[in-house]
């Protein structure tokens, strides 16, 4: 029989990653990673020469790898194979950590922007100097009603997201000032913000604008609804205080359905760069 010191049984190879045993006997099986030793009473027995292989195994499973390619692996195992087979993961690695950073900056903007919300003077216009921005847009060319609009910001959530940029986007409007009218507005494009670690090669053919100074502001809390007096608002103060703006104001979606109950009490806010 082993020495007990220099082997492990099964229960205490297993408490040492913090698997059950029979992870252990259903990998032996299936034949992914077997005993160094089994003995006369039939006890299974794993050497300390097997701890790195085992964590490379369970560091496989939690990035979903099959075990039907790790079992084939392990068949026919070489040390050209193992590179393989660790850069097609490594691949796949890549691809996570950047769905995940993707993810971790949509969830760092949303806790900003609710922070922004919860904090809004409503119907008041105020100065505020935002941090510079990079904006992917699209070009709008259809009518003012809800199904055109709508198809628009799908056209560009669908942009958005064959740049690679998955998971969660918001997506804010442009108005120009020149067609705001007494009784409507129309939108010019629609835009996303971009992530800063975004490199220049990914922007090819891609629209982008630079947003970022000191703008007017103004916050509504009634929904798209209250979007037209906020500009007539915000065009009111720009004029009587001889205000030399940007031709465009932004339109973002400050509170949504996660934050309030009811689309007539979404928060949204408007924005018009100033010049000196």
């Amino acid at each position: 029989m082993p020495d007990s010191k220099d082997y492990f049984t099964t229960g205490e190879f297993a408490a040492l990653f913090g698997v059950p045993k029979q992870t252990l006997f259903y990998y032996d099986e299936i034949d992914i990673f077997k005993p160094e030793r089994v003995g006369e009473n039939g006890y299974r027995y794993y050497s300390f020469t097997q701890l790195e292989t085992f964590e490379t195994l369970l560091m496989l499973r939690e990035l979903s790898v099959p075990l039907k390619d790790i079992r084939r692996h392990m068949e026919h195992r070489s040390p050209q194979a193992l590179i393989e087979l660790m850069n097609k993961w490594k691949d796949d690695v890549d691809q996570k950590i950047r769905r995940l950073e993707l993810a971790r900056d949509y969830i760092d903007a949303k806790v900003r922007t609710t922070q922004e919300g919860i904090r809004a003077v409503i119907d008041e216009v105020i100065i505020e100097d935002l941090p510079p921005v990079r904006l992917i847009t699209s070009t709008y060319t259809g009518n003012g009603d809800e199904a055109s609009v709508a198809e628009a910001v799908s056209r560009h959530f669908r942009r958005y997201r064959d740049l690679g940029l998955a998971g969660s986007v918001a997506v804010g409007g442009i108005i120009p000032i020149s067609d705001i009218r007494e009784d409507s507005y129309s939108y010019s494009r629609f835009y996303s913000t971009l992530p800063a670690n975004l490199t220049p090669d990914e922007c090819i053919n891609t629209e982008t604008v630079d947003y970022g100074g000191r703008y007017l502001c103004i916050y509504g809390n009634r929904g798209y609804g209250g979007v037209l007096s906020m500009c007539h608002r915000l065009l009111t103060y720009i004029k009587e205080n001889h205000l030399k703006t940007d031709d465009s104001l932004y339109e973002d979606l400050i509170l949504d359905d996660l934050s309030v109950e009811g689309y007539y009490h979404y928060v949204v806010k408007l924005s018009v760069k100033l010049f000196q």
